[in-house]
């Protein structure tokens, strides 16, 4: 055999060999306190032991995570420590919101990683990274793959791009959802312009008062709820009727809209699917 031949082989041998050491060391006992972390280990093959409860809203979780155990969480360190630890994870895939629990965490020897996109163009490269964690890079770049060519599908063609303001509603509340937010950054790909000139927030979420509102006088009005879930019915219909709002353009036009799911709050793999909802449902550009 000729030794170009030979060093290939041998080549590829060791290539093999490194692959499976590398599967051999991934972990296989993980946790996921996000619906974006659980979905994307569930999506690439690895389905986790636990996964969190959400807090408030409606989530869409992969099949593979039907009848996985949940884990509670309270702000602002995540789950009960001692029952994290009943779990003997060999990973946790959790988010920043998370952050000040992931000290006892891996005080307690559990690896903690955290994986959370603020962008649409980033939940491929979270993808790929989590992929990298799980030691399962392969399917996770054909999901991030597969991630962007049905974004680029969903957001071609849009004609009309109407003015938009995004609201968080907490209690009595108004915060504007900023382009550096996850929801905003939703709306934005999803033809959206958002009417946020001038607010800055480090976090994406600027306080802003009805008077504000109106004076931006937006074509449409997303208000998002934020709480428990018992508060959703009642707050949805604080936020669709508020008298603050009456003389803008998008209540004369009946277009203020109540968003009562997660998805404009917090990331999700499948986001091809929240900026559909978003162009079908509340930009009406699709």
């Amino acid at each position: 055999m000729a030794p170009t031949a030979l060093r290939t082989i041998a080549a590829t041998a060791v290539a093999l060999a490194l692959g499976a050491a590398a599967a051999d060391a991934a972990p296989r006992r993980v946790v996921a306190l996000t619906p974006f972390t659980a979905n994307t280990a569930a999506r690439i093959g690895l389905t986790p032991i636990a996964i969190g409860q959400t807090l408030g809203g409606q989530d869409r979780f992969a099949p593979e995570l039907r009848g996985v155990p949940r884990l509670a969480l309270s702000h602002p360190s995540g789950p009960n420590i001692e029952q994290l630890a009943a779990r003997r994870p060999q990973l946790v895939l959790s988010a920043p919101v998370w952050r000040k629990g992931h000290g006892a965490m891996r005080r307690l020897k559990m690896p903690v990683l955290e994986s959370e996109p603020r962008t649409v163009a980033q939940v491929a490269t979270q993808t790929r990274r989590i992929g990298r964690a799980l030691g399962r890079s392969a399917a996770a770049n054909r999901r991030a793959a597969f991630i962007d060519r049905r974004v680029a599908a969903i957001t071609r063609g849009i004609r009309r791009r109407p003015t938009v303001l995004l609201v968080l509603g907490v209690g009595r509340t108004s915060y504007a959802m900023l382009a550096n937010s996850w929801g905003g950054d939703v709306v934005r790909r999803a033809g959206g312009r958002l009417l946020t000139q001038g607010l800055r927030a480090g976090d994406g979420y600027a306080r802003i008062s009805d008077e504000a509102v109106v004076a931006r006088n937006p074509d449409i009005i997303i208000a998002v709820p934020h709480g428990e879930s018992k508060d959703y019915a009642r707050q949805a219909a604080y936020l669709r009727t508020k008298a603050g709002w009456r003389t803008t353009r998008a209540a004369r036009n009946g277009r203020v809209y109540v968003a009562t799911g997660n998805s404009l709050l917090q990331p999700y793999d499948d986001v091809y699917l929240t900026i559909r909802d978003v162009r079908r449902l509340f930009l009406k550009n699709l």
